[in-house]
């Protein structure tokens, strides 16, 4: 099979930058040098090379993110960066489809209920058969109680026509549609819990102070730690079981302890100590972030919806 070979004349000019090589890749930019006339085999090859190229990147990213805590926002910070996802893009991955599956799992009706296919089966009609099954899936969360009248948020009467949630400001109620409350909620929670992110790389800046890291090391650390976090959350929302919550917790904080010894390489009864004045300091941000999340949510939904 005849190739196509890379041609490396003396003096010659990268067709994308312009810049002076002598070599199969340019120096400035990276582009590889050949000859650029258009063929469909071209093409497809170009295609192929950066499919394999992703793929690999990603599941080498994946599985190091896994199975070696610490490793990557080691590597990172070593400057070995071209073999692995940039951390903000392993985060936001790894966030995005966290809230995609928890928006979607107030949307999906509920497998264990069987109301879906009982419907569908009865009548054939997806659209009915969906519909019935949102109403059952909201007229359970109504009666479980799980939205406190404290917070200004009570449920609807499951008998009358009103669309499941009513937010009560002083003398003030307004109804507000539950899907569209929890689903606002989950989009805002996501972008202040990417304004977070800063605030966990000064928190372990301040605790590992004496380690004379940079803080965007912490914040590469940060991004590392929450993207693992996000991506076995994803199991709390498929798994729906308590067994399932308690285990992911297991496995963070153990994760979080493995990533904090072998990243800033203390010891143990060190890491330990910082690693629990960590979780109380970013636990209280936390809280803070949910409770005017869900203020900042239910007033922008009153507000959009004032009658």
């Amino acid at each position: 099979m005849n190739k196509q070979k890379p041609r490396i004349p003396s003096g010659t000019q990268c067709l994308n930058c312009g810049s002076s090589i002598s070599a199969q890749f340019c120096p400035e930019c990276g582009q590889k040098n050949k000859d650029y006339r258009l063929t469909f085999k071209d093409l497809f090859s170009d295609f192929l090379e950066e499919l394999l190229d992703v793929d690999s990147r990603v599941l080498r990213s994946l599985r190091l993110l896994f199975t070696s805590p610490g490793f990557l926002t080691s590597e990172y910070v070593k400057g070995r960066r071209v073999s692995y996802l940039p951390p903000v893009r392993l985060y936001l991955v790894a966030s995005v489809l966290f809230f995609l599956s928890l928006t979607l799992s107030t949307l999906v009706p509920d497998v264990q209920n069987n109301e879906f296919f009982k419907e569908l089966s009865e009548t054939g009609d997806i659209d009915n058969a969906l519909e019935s099954a949102l109403e059952s899936k909201q007229k359970s969360l109504s009666n479980d109680g799980t939205i406190s009248a404290n917070s200004g948020l009570v449920p609807v009467d499951p008998d009358s026509s009103q669309s499941g949630m009513t937010v009560s400001f002083g003398e003030g109620q307004y109804d507000v549609n539950q899907s569209d409350f929890l689903s606002t909620f989950s989009d805002n929670f996501a972008k202040m819990m990417f304004l977070l992110l800063p605030v966990a790389a000064l928190q372990l800046k301040v605790l590992y102070w004496r380690r004379k890291k940079l803080y965007i090391e912490h914040l590469v650390f940060s991004l590392h730690v929450h993207a693992f976090i996000f991506s076995i959350l994803i199991l709390t929302v498929v798994l729906d079981h308590k067994f399932t919550m308690w285990l992911v917790i297991f496995a963070s904080l153990i994760y979080l302890f493995l990533a904090m010894k072998n990243f800033y390489a203390q010891s143990y009864s060190k890491t330990t100590s910082k690693m629990i004045l960590l979780l109380i300091s970013y636990g209280l941000t936390i809280l803070l972030v949910m409770t005017l999340t869900l203020v900042v949510t239910a007033v922008g939904l009153v507000m959009g919806n004032p009658g």
